[in-house]
């Protein structure tokens, strides 16, 4: 029902997996050319970029995204928090009721369509290091508005199939009979594979401004930094409040398990997007500031591995690879309790989605205020807690049949919004503090690309594991017949995913508490080749056995097999 997300931004319903961070927060900042370029530099600890300093000029006499010079900051952020939001709302009625797939066959295309996020770390070295045309962030942000661009185009203009489901004579779809175009789980790919340009142009715009807003904030001070990465907290959510009412009103269609006898397309909406895709890129190219910047030197790759093998940093990556990864491993029958048992409508789901956005605005606000200085660890443990408690009471009471209601279904999402809030918060202000001057980009890109890693590896494993339950979890007609052994089944598939999802916090000491701490630990902690093994190794190892299994998953003729999650062939 829900997930956990840390890290760099995007994304639906299961377990702590999308309830820990949304990484897609559109992001500015800039460099400056006021530097005495006669230092001497030693570049094994010192980037060359490290000795340019912002221009403050652009800003006043105080640090602000409201100008002119940058509106296009909030702007991108606002439209990328409606375009993402977009992708994963019409996701849900689309994939599941639309196109029928079944639930671990869309968990496995869900992580091919973010494969492209672990592709971060290449994607914040190059924007670190090697401007095009003399910007290191702004062309790449155009470069990733155009690959957008031609994915929603394909999607737009490619024929919509027939849905996979029978339809009844009030236009819902009928499970109890046969399906009348089992033809259409095969243009799954046809999106699929679109989605997944969509995921690489986002995370190259995500990597570029991130770098950005990272410099921007390191020059706040420090009792007020944070404040400019919480604002933009705060538009990219008012992007995706936006698109959750636009979807709630026109994709609220019986086809896309919706309430309406009428409604937008997929095509349509994909069109929709398009278009505000393409006004993106003159925002970009004229509304967002970035002083022209010369090609750095390759020596620089001798720094960007200092960071690599960093005992303080390494400590942070394997916190996140490894509680991302036990967070991720969710029950693969929690789609279709969503839209099965607890009868989860699109217009509902839209609505409440709204709510509990506008709530983790103001509590974003609220911990911004009043928590800035609490214990990190503290802050990560008690919102994960609070985030599973508030899962587990509505999941339990609608599979056992004691309340099954889509409001009270719906309501932990409004009632999870301030622990979801708190991880957001925490994972942008550790990020801040970790990164190095000049290399931001490269420190965005090593967590995201090691976080993300995870992600496709928990999918994978929850796919194997879920898969071996007895009944099928992915099977429909369980959920239609609704016997009681069917339920204890479903049950102990959300006991499995709240144990793993608690036991990933015996890594909670890997992070520092505070500002203080993390400063201390870039000072005093060292650094060996061996960490960078261990930081990229493993997460590439996972990433590898992942991908295998995914792909097989979407494969007609070995998707059955159990190993990727189905039933044997």
């Amino acid at each position: 029902m829900m997930q956990a997300e840390m890290g760099p931004d995007t994304k639906n319903s299961q377990a702590c997996a999308e309830s820990v961070i949304q990484k897609y927060d559109f992001a500015f900042s800039g460099v400056c050319d006021n530097c005495d370029k006669s230092i001497p530099v030693d570049l094994s600890e010192m980037d060359v970029e490290a000795t340019q300093s912002v221009d403050h000029k652009i800003w006043g006499d105080s640090i602000s995204l409201w100008r002119r010079a940058t509106i296009g900051v909030p702007l991108n952020g606002f439209f990328f928090g409606f375009l993402s939001g977009l992708l994963g709302g019409t996701g849900y009625g689309f994939f599941l009721g639309y196109l029928g797939l079944d639930p671990y066959v869309l968990a496995a295309a869900g992580s091919i369509m973010k494969l492209p996020e672990v592709l971060l770390l290449p994607l914040g070295y190059l924007n670190d290091k090697v401007p095009i045309r003399g910007y290191r962030r702004k062309s790449y942000i155009i470069i990733s508005w155009i690959i957008s661009f031609v994915a929603f185009l394909v999607m737009c203009t490619h024929p919509l199939p027939d849905p996979y489901f029978c339809r009844g004579a009030d236009g819902s779809y009928d499970y109890t009979v046969p399906p009348c175009n089992p033809g259409a789980h095969d243009q799954k790919s046809y999106y699929i594979l679109p989605m997944a340009m969509i995921s690489l142009g986002f995370n190259m715009g995500s990597v570029a401004n991130e770098g950005l807003l990272l410099e921007y904030s390191q020059l706040e001070p420090k009792e007020k930094r944070g404040t400019i990465k919480a604002e933009m907290t705060m538009v990219t959510t008012a992007g995706q409040l936006a698109a959750a009412l636009f979807i709630g009103c026109f994709m609220n269609g019986k086809e896309y398990l919706g309430t309406f006898d009428w409604s937008l397309d997929f095509n349509h909406m994909m069109l929709i997007a398009m278009i505000l895709v393409l006004v993106q890129i003159p925002l970009t190219m004229f509304f967002v500031y970035e002083p022209q910047q010369r090609q750095i030197p390759a020596a620089s790759v001798t720094t960007s591995w200092q960071l690599v093998k960093s005992s303080a940093f390494v400590a942070v990556l394997m916190f996140a690879f490894g509680t991302h990864m036990m967070v991720g491993i969710s029950t693969t029958a929690a789609p279709l309790v969503r839209s099965q048992w607890a009868g989860v409508k699109v217009l509902q789901q839209q609505l409440y989605g709204m709510v509990s956005m506008v709530m983790t605005v103001l509590a974003v606000w609220f911990l911004k205020a009043y928590f800035l200085q609490t214990s990190w660890r503290k802050i990560f443990y008690s919102s994960c807690v609070a985030a599973v408690l508030l899962d587990a009471a509505p999941a339990f009471l609608t599979v056992f049949g004691v309340v099954r209601n889509q409001y009270f279904y719906l309501g932990e999402e409004i009632l999870a919004a301030l622990p979801i809030a708190a991880l957001k918060l925490v994972s942008g202000l550790l990020l801040i503090e970790m990164s190095e001057p000049g290399r931001e980009g490269l420190c965005f890109g090593l967590l995201g690309t090691v976080y993300n890693a995870s992600a496709p590896f928990a999918s994978a494993i929850s796919n194997q594991i879920f898969g071996s339950f007895k009944p099928s979890l992915s099977d429909v007609a369980n959920y239609v017949q609704d016997d009681p052994s069917f339920r204890k089944t479903v049950a102990w598939s959300y006991v499995v995913t709240y144990g793993t999802t608690m036991a990933g916090f015996a890594l909670i000491r890997l992070i520092p508490a505070q500002k203080e701490e993390a400063q201390k630990r870039k000072k005093e902690w060292g650094s060996h080749w061996l960490y960078a093994v261990l930081a990229l190794g493993f997460p590439s190892i996972c990433l590898l056995y992942a991908t295998s299994v995914l792909v097989m998953a979407n494969v007609d003729s070995v998707s059955c097999l159990e190993i990727v999650g189905g039933q044997g062939c």
